[in-house]
């Protein structure tokens, strides 16, 4: 099977014209209000602020965000809606907003009739705006984007909504630490959870696009992020990914590990018809790894299954796990190799690179635990989400009583 790998820089200008991607050249009304929904603890925002508007005036022109300014947080709106309460005609209003939400991708559309939705920054604008099954349609407007997104994730806000919240992906062992792993499980194996799907779609990993846009990308490879379930033909009709199948997801999987990348997947809702997602990923353009190694907010990703442990008879203090582990959750203290519990998400690719079995991975004392039903799902999430938002929101009222923007 060939390698798909193709060079971001080689190829950005081939796709979508990039004069049909415009912003607006200053920010109007309607960009403070569609900042301020963009913000909202709801949508798990930041704080209002300039680079915030930045983005805001980056994505939508004036004419579009005379339209957007109507979508407030969590309430979809019909395209006669927003018509009539911008005073638009019609066919102009949904010609508009089907090319922010097909083409555009700077907001949601679903349903029919359609309804259109605002987005989450991150995750959910980001993602969407960057997702395509070629590198070549990104451009100049594209790259833009992830600079201003790149200055606002810096920040460090997203911490703020990672308490009290349920995990919702977890990482896998990579493939080659197995040996070491008595007690795994089909949930654990990625050929086994493969093998429960028939349709497959793939794409190019949105964080390492971004990176590679912004002249720090580190040259892994970009194309293994999944979807597979009845989700995978939505995300090709749409031209967000092409059709694949579970042989070439392998191959693009093990080819992301064999380059020090590691894969997660969703956590598991409902019957498995409903479908899951998954992505390969590289401690240095990873949102998701970013958050712990960066914000010390490991919230999002679920406490390993397996953790690695030191043969110490083995040890040649030869820091190999150290270099490739992608969290920095292992040190090297003279001859001694220390792991820290709070950054390892038991991939096993420290198991792996040892040359001399110096490492194995065993089963976690404190595993995650995964909800399977729908029903427990939202009782687990909402009480989290409900409460990050409202201290989030709190927070704001009493430190910005009356914010500038």
């Amino acid at each position: 099977m060939r390698n798909r790998t193709v060079s971001l820089n080689q190829s950005m200008n081939v796709g979508p014209n990039p004069s049909s991607f415009k912003g607006a050249r200053s920010p109007s009304p309607s960009h403070f209000r569609i900042m301020k929904h963009f913000s909202s603890p709801l949508l798990l925002g930041p704080a209002p602020s300039e680079k915030l508007l930045a983005l805001v005036v980056h994505l939508f022109t004036e004419e579009e965000a005379d339209l957007v300014q109507h979508l407030h947080p969590l309430r979809p709106l019909s395209a006669d809606r927003i018509a009539r309460m911008s005073g638009r005609n019609l066919e102009e209003t949904e010609r508009t907003m089907n090319f922010l939400s097909l083409t555009k991708r700077a907001v949601l559309s679903y349903g029919n009739p359609r309804k259109y939705t605002l987005l989450p920054v991150v995750p959910g604008t980001f993602e969407m705006v960057l997702m395509s099954p070629s590198p070549g349609t990104r451009n100049e407007w594209h790259r833009q984007f992830a600079v201003l997104f790149e200055e606002i994730w810096n920040e460090g806000y997203i911490a703020e909504y990672t308490r009290r919240v349920i995990p919702g992906i977890r990482y896998l062992p990579v493939s080659g630490s197995e040996p070491s792993l008595s007690l795994a499980l089909p949930s654990d194996r990625l050929e086994d959870i493969l093998s429960r799907y028939s349709e497959f779609a793939v794409g190019n990993c949105q964080c390492r696009i971004a990176m590679e846009l912004i002249g720090k990308g580190c040259g892994r490879p970009l194309e293994n992020c999944v979807v597979m379930g009845r989700n995978a033909q939505k995300f090709i009709e749409r031209g967000l990914m092409r059709r694949s199948d579970a042989q070439e997801i392998l191959f693009l999987k093990k080819a992301a590990e064999a380059a020090g990348c590691v894969s997660w997947i969703n956590r598991e809702i409902g019957p498995t018809s409903s479908g899951n997602s998954s992505c390969s990923c590289c401690g240095c353009c990873c949102h998701a790894m970013r958050s712990i190694t960066q914000f010390n907010a490991p919230g999002l990703i679920s406490p390993p299954r397996f953790i690695p442990e030191p043969v110490v008879s083995r040890c040649l203090s030869c820091g190999k796990c150290v270099r490739i582990c992608p969290m920095g959750a292992l040190s090297l203290n003279g001859r001694k190799v220390s792991l820290d519990r709070a950054r390892c998400i038991g991939c096993g690719l420290c198991v792996r690179s040892c040359s001399f079995k110096a490492l194995a991975l065993k089963e976690n004392p404190l595993p995650a635990k995964h909800t399977a039903s729908l029903a427990g799902v939202f009782l687990d999430l909402v009480p989290g989400y409900l409460y990050n938002a409202f201290r989030v929101w709190l927070k704001r009222k009493i430190r910005f009583p009356r914010h500038p923007f």
